[in-house]
């Protein structure tokens, strides 16, 4: 399959809490390949609540590593960010470079943050 899909964050936290807007993204996305990255997998870890289902969900998907051109991608990203002005978080920007790197789409209920990463296509 060609088309493939990146789960950010917020998309997989509301998939484990059966939330109906994911339902839906899901619908739209089930004919994709489907990753979360090892920066998602970190955000993930970082809770306090729900780390079996976590857990779980980690071995229905394919993970995307954050490795040295996803690096490189990152690091001309920030430039870019930084000339106007517009910078985002580190997590955001590793994510972003993996989906870019990777040719995965990103989706995610967090549009504003990644919004200026130009070459990033988000579902």
């Amino acid at each position: 399959m060609d088309q493939r899909v990146c789960l950010d964050t917020d998309v997989i936290i509301d998939i484990l809490n059966n939330q109906e807007r994911a339902q839906r993204l899901i619908n739209k996305i089930e004919n994709y390949d489907i990753f979360i990255t090892s920066i998602n997998l970190f955000e993930l870890l970082q809770r306090e609540i729900n780390l079996d289902k976590i857990e779980l969900f980690r071995k229905k998907v394919d993970m995307l590593t954050f490795d040295e051109l996803s690096s490189r991608k990152a690091s001309l990203i920030f430039k870019e960010l930084k000339k106007t002005g517009k910078l985002i978080d580190f997590r955001d920007l590793f994510i972003a470079a993996i989906c870019i790197v990777n040719n995965c789409k990103l989706a995610t209920f967090n549009k504003k943050h990644f919004e200026n990463v130009k070459s990033l296509r988000i579902v």
